[in-house]
């Protein structure tokens, strides 16, 4: 394979333009095509200045000092599982052996002023890693509490847009309520199967937080309600940063997720009724809040199979390697929209085609008031499916995952009923608290699937302009109706590949990756620890081009 070398890099990170990239020669494409994507992927795909590209090479963590995992040896307890490890397929040896399960919890500090829009560059959050490798059975518990109280905090005062903790996939608002139910967690894998973590690739976790502070808000036409809609669901709004525009409403570059407010310097947050601070006096009265994740691990890692974590994330985008649209136009407030991407498509490459978030328009009352997004991916192998769980946002009402036309899962929203925030955390009244899981529609070992099987997503969203029709609150009881901005429609899966392939059968940190991920499978790490040469030299690369 052809690199290119640092100076290279360099001229492609800061010199890129949209009229220069029109002129690069298509093979030039290819070969740094698996450098580019790196970088997009690390944020530099919403940079669109020199100035701004080298803010973003140069920023630092937004909350430094994090404190590494804490396991609780005391609570740890022996199981049984299959004596096949990570790539013994027979699955008639009924021979078994014992490893000892650990509980740990991940801690993630940070505080907001009231109405602050927070979103952190995950290659910049770091917390510290264990030092050794480890695999993850489950996830038990996911919380956030006020740092002085303990107490957990409501939706209405911050709101979890997603958190996500490098290599594991995003949580949402609605795994709050998952929290030590052991007869239904977030995540658990049948016996014998986990992700595995390995500490030479990932010495710290990553973190991408998406927190929005609801804490004062001023009401918009009176209704606070509104405020909360609107800041949630990353609505235009004056001092939400300079990249915050009206085309670009229910993006994230009006939710803290643009270089104004990550690289600029600029406040960024909704209007709220307690401040009179100007960008010359910023605002330094914040509350204190504490991210806690739990998560079950043993240290015999090479016992468990491992889990691959492929994510669908839907609609689909239809753009070529330019950026450019094949068979519709995308608006500007459609993440399939890249003209403002320096580096055209790639970061919708990565998402294997798909997008991160979409917009549901109010419904006229004389059509369906139940809008649908769909995907379609071919499986490009066979394997085991072993874990399923879908995420969307208020305003959904179920989704669906398909195997050739079969439902694999079907899961349906719930939502809160209590409208007090001073006692309503884990039932807030207006918001998605709990998506169902996975569990009872799965065989113990999960199901087969072929090279080739056609995986649907499908995911409804009431888009009605009526709040409380009696027969869609009888179906969906406290659903909110009308637009809905920056959803998102995804189905999460936890999968054992087939393949002889290095990037099947070599030790490596369990991928996380979307829709269809083969183009940018095994991009960062190289290929094998045993049979490459040159593989420590791509891993150091990768770790380089993490740090950027």
């Amino acid at each position: 394979m052809i690199r290119a070398t640092n100076a290279e890099m360099a001229r492609l990170v800061m010199g890129i333009t949209p009229e220069r990239r029109k002129k690069i020669d298509i093979c030039k494409v290819l070969i740094f095509f698996p450098i580019l994507l790196l970088l997009v992927v690390r944020k530099f795909a919403g940079t669109n200045t020199v100035q701004e590209r080298e803010a973003a090479v140069t920023s630092t963590c937004a909350f430094c000092n994090q404190s590494p995992p804490n396991l609780r040896h005391d609570k740890s307890y022996t199981i049984q599982i299959p004596n096949n490890n990570n790539n013994n397929n027979d699955h008639d040896d009924e021979s078994s052996t014992s490893v000892v399960v650990t509980p740990m919890t991940i801690s993630y500090d940070y505080e907001l002023y009231d109405g602050q829009n927070l979103y952190t560059r995950d290659v910049k959050e770091l917390i510290p890693n264990l030092e050794y490798d480890y695999a993850i059975l489950g996830m038990s518990g996911f919380r956030n509490v006020d740092r002085e109280t303990g107490n957990p905090v409501s939706l209405d005062e911050v709101y979890v847009h997603h958190f996500s903790l490098v290599p594991i996939h995003m949580l949402g608002a609605e795994v709050l309520t998952r929290n030590d139910d052991n007869d239904d967690p977030y995540m658990r894998f049948p016996t014998g199967y986990a992700l595995h973590i390995l500490a030479d690739e990932y010495p710290y976790l990553e973190t991408n937080a998406h927190l929005l502070s609801n804490k004062n808000l001023a009401p918009i036409g009176g209704s606070l309600e509104r405020a909360h809609k609107e800041c949630n669901e990353c609505y235009y709004a004056p001092g939400k940063g300079s990249d915050c525009t009206p085309e670009v409403s229910g993006t994230f570059s009006c939710c803290g997720d643009s270089p104004s407010c990550m690289f600029g310097g600029e406040d960024c947050a909704c209007a709220v009724t307690t401040t009179s601070e100007t960008k010359q006096q910023p605002r330094t009265t914040t509350t204190k809040y504490r991210i806690e994740l739990d998560l079950l691990i043993a240290r015999e890692v090479r016992k468990f199979r491992r889990v691959e974590q492929w994510s669908f994330a839907a609609p689909s985008c239809s753009i070529n390697i330019n950026g450019d649209p094949v068979f519709e136009r995308y608006p500007p407030d459609s993440y399939c929209y890249t003209k403002h991407n320096n580096l055209g498509n790639l970061s919708t490459l990565y998402i294997g085609g798909g997008s991160l978030f979409h917009q549901i328009p109010l419904q006229p009352l004389n059509e369906d008031p139940f809008v649908r997004t769909a995907l379609s991916v071919l499986a490009p192998t066979g394997g085991q499916l072993v874990w399923a769980q879908s995420h969307f946002h208020t305003g959904g009402v179920n989704a669906t995952l398909y195997r050739n036309g079969e439902i694999v899962c079907a899961t349906e929203a719930v939502y809160g009923t209590n409208s007090d925030a001073s006692t309503n955390a884990r039932d807030e009244r207006g918001h998605l608290i709990r998506i169902a899981s996975c569990y009872d529609q799965l065989p113990a070992g999960g199901i087969r699937f072929e090279s080739g099987d056609v995986f649907v997503t499908e995911s409804y969203y009431y888009g009605g302009a009526i709040d409380d029709d009696r027969l869609v609150q009888q179906q969906t009881p406290g659903i909110v109706g009308g637009e809905h901005k920056n959803v998102m429609s995804m189905f999460f899966t936890g999968v054992v590949l087939d393949g002889d392939a290095d990037f099947v059968t070599m030790e490596r940190t369990s991928f996380n990756l979307w829709n269809n991920f083969v183009p940018v499978a095994g991009v960062e790490f190289g290929e094998s620890h045993h049979h490459n040469d040159d593989y420590e030299e791509k891993k150091q690369t990768g770790k380089n081009l993490r740090k950027l």
